[in-house]
């Protein structure tokens, strides 16, 4: 995180007495402040969060077998519907 960000936003979190030391404990150790380093490990696992649950990741066997699903002619009708607009459109 850059200095030159402007921040706009504000996350309050209510801590007891032992989880707000071991977060500000595990900060000193860094060359962060205790908001750096908790915006920096949230921001991460959001990204991890949004990543596990976006993202389809298949074995070589699976992506194998979607590959040739994909390979396979579709027929009349499905390319009748794929020509359609959808409703949200």
């Amino acid at each position: 995180m850059t200095t030159d960000q402007q921040q706009t936003s504000q996350l309050s979190i209510p801590l007891t007495d032992e989880r707000y030391a071991l977060i500000a404990h595990a900060a000193s150790l860094t060359d962060l402040t205790l908001s750096q380093w908790a915006a920096q490990h949230l921001i991460d696992a959001a990204r991890y969060e949004i990543n596990n649950e976006t993202t389809l990741q298949l074995d070589s066997a699976s992506f194998d077998i979607f590959m040739a699903a994909l390979k396979v002619p579709t027929s009349a009708a499905v390319n009748e519907l794929m020509t359609r607009n959808p409703q949200w459109n």
